[in-house]
């Protein structure tokens, strides 16, 4: 009992003991615990008060931030304000800027105009002064140099000033000065160009721009007349040949140059074309002189047209030399050939077709030389040689039909080239004279009436070597014919 009690005793001193250290240790842990909690509450208060620092601080931040953003508000109410006037503004620039590049488009459109209305004018006017400068070679001998200086004049003013109304009004100045000069009679003194021969000096009686009569110092009379034709060829100075008309002239010229101006009745050749020329020479054109003018207005395409009928004349004397040669050595052939067969010289008749040219020949030495095939084979060796002549014999035909058809074509080309020439002439001339019309016409039918010159008697020389051809043809073949017969009597 002693023993169990011992360790009993101990072990509730031991509890004792541990339950007053425990007591101890939490009265302990109280105090400190109520040291950290006053601790913790000094601490409470030490952030409540820099809570409430920080609080009003804050506020005192928060109430700056709303008097800013007030401030902001009103400084963005201001900058909107600003920018809403600076955007009208802005508008209100731009419209005029588009209304300023409106009327600059306007105005360079304007600009853009009067120059090309300037440059239409001053185009017109050079087109204009070129033309007069042409027409200017179609002036009456005696004004051509005063109308080449006067409109001379009239273009450097022109390119000085760069005044089209002025130009315009010193080209009518000018163009009337002309027309009175051309629309009165009156005697002038004056030098002038003959068509043959030196510079003369001439007492004129200038029928307007129509025609002149003039007499030199010698008492030699002039004639200037219009030709119908163009250019500086217009207007043709030529002696009187005629003794009649030159003494009338004569006699005319002394009561006109008393009185100053031509007077009466005047006698002249109102057509002035190409038989005045012949009628104031005195002199009659020979068929050759005419025949050459005629074909020398004909052009350039009158040369190859007359290169036509050499060769068409070429064609046929070679052709028919050939077809009378070939005729001619076939029928000999033949007489001869048949000659030694008859006489049963079979071997004679061979050698003298081996000795032989022309298909005559060829055919009696197939013949011969196939006598023993008999006469079937060399039918048909003939047949082909004879074909083979044919090509041989048309030879060139072909080509005379040809220069046939080519013939009024090239004419055609001719005409239509003149004509061509002729109404561009009418474009820039006018188609106030009829003499040129007709003149220009009648020049561009010449290759036409050349070429059908050529072509018809050619159609008719092409039907003549054609008929020989086939004459010669089908007398080869009747000889051929007649050769076989004589070798093959029995078949």
């Amino acid at each position: 009992m002693k023993t169990g009690l011992l360790p009993s005793i101990l072990i509730a001193v031991l509890c004792f003991v541990s339950a007053a250290s425990a007591s101890k240790k939490e009265d302990h842990e109280i105090k400190e615990k109520q040291a950290r909690l006053e601790s913790l509450k000094a601490d409470v208060e030490a952030a409540r008060d820099s809570l409430e620092n920080e609080v009003a601080s804050r506020y005192g931040l928060k109430q700056k931030l709303v008097d800013r953003r007030e401030q902001d508000k009103q400084e963005m109410d201001q900058l909107r304000d600003g920018q809403e006037r600076a955007a009208n503004d802005l508008a209100r620039i731009k419209e005029e800027c588009l209304a300023r590049e409106q009327t600059v488009a306007d105005e360079r459109k304007a600009a853009q105009s009067a120059q090309e209305e300037w440059s239409n004018e001053k185009s017109a006017l050079s087109d204009m002064f070129k033309k007069e400068a042409d027409a200017v070679l179609e002036a009456f001998p005696i004004d051509r140099e005063t109308r080449r200086q006067a409109l001379e004049k009239v273009r450097a003013d022109f390119a000085s000033k760069q005044d089209p109304a002025q130009a315009w009004d010193d080209f009518v100045a000018y163009a009337c000065n002309d027309f009175r000069a051309g629309a009165k009679v009156s005697m002038v003194n004056c030098d002038v160009l003959p068509d043959q021969g030196g510079p003369v000096h001439l007492s004129l009686a200038r029928f307007g721009n129509v025609f002149g009569l003039g007499i030199d110092k010698t008492g030699q009379a002039y004639l200037i007349r219009q030709t119908g034709r163009l250019g500086a060829d217009k207007y043709a100075v030529e002696k009187i040949g005629s003794p009649s008309y030159a003494g009338y002239v004569s006699a005319q010229f002394g009561p006109w140059l008393k009185i100053g101006k031509p007077d009466g009745l005047v006698k002249t050749e109102i057509l002035q074309n190409d038989q005045s020329r012949l009628l104031v020479s005195g002199k009659k054109v020979s068929f050759w002189a005419g025949l050459y003018a005629s074909l020398k207005a004909g052009g350039l395409i009158m040369i190859p047209l007359l290169f036509l009928p050499l060769w068409v004349l070429y064609l046929t004397f070679w052709k028919g030399f050939q077809l009378l040669a070939r005729g001619r050595s076939c029928r000999r052939c033949h007489k001869a050939a048949i000659a030694l067969i008859d006489k049963g010289d079979i071997d004679g008749a061979l050698t003298f077709a081996k000795s032989e040219k022309g298909v005559m020949a060829r055919v009696l030495e197939i013949c011969l030389e196939r006598k023993e095939h008999g006469r079937h084979v060399s039918e048909r060796a003939v047949r082909e040689q004879i074909v083979q002549e044919v090509p041989v014999i048309s030879r060139g035909i072909n080509t005379i039909a040809v220069i046939a058809g080519a013939a009024p074509l090239m004419g055609l080309l001719g005409t239509i080239s003149g004509m061509i020439t002729l109404f561009a002439a009418v474009t820039h001339y006018g188609t106030g004279d009829p003499k040129f019309l007709a003149g220009g016409i009648s020049e561009a039918l010449i290759t036409a009436k050349t070429g059908l010159a050529i072509a018809i008697p050619t159609l008719f020389i092409h039907d003549i070597i054609r008929n020989g051809k086939d004459r010669l043809l089908a007398e080869i073949e009747q000889l051929s014919i007649s050769v076989m017969t004589h070798i093959w009597p029995e078949e």
